[in-house]
């Protein structure tokens, strides 16, 4: 598995995701402001930080738990 992947949305990079070595989870860093709810959140997988992306962009807020609970 790799160490960081590009979130996107019908075909535009919304961010990014980076493994952190210590805990394994994947922090988002937003490439828009669109999307500067999300910067910071852990994720436990790339897939968990899109489906999180894309409720943002539905809803205009992150989901309610989009922090990992380690």
């Amino acid at each position: 598995m790799s160490d960081a992947y590009a979130i996107q949305i019908a075909g535009s990079t919304v961010g990014i995701v980076a493994r952190d070595r210590q805990d394994k989870t994947f922090n988002f860093f937003a490439a828009t402001r669109e999307f500067n709810a999300l910067e910071g959140c852990r994720f436990l997988d790339p897939i968990a930080a899109e489906q999180a992306a894309r409720h943002l962009r539905k809803h205009g807020s992150p989901p309610s738990q989009r922090r990992v609970q380690i």
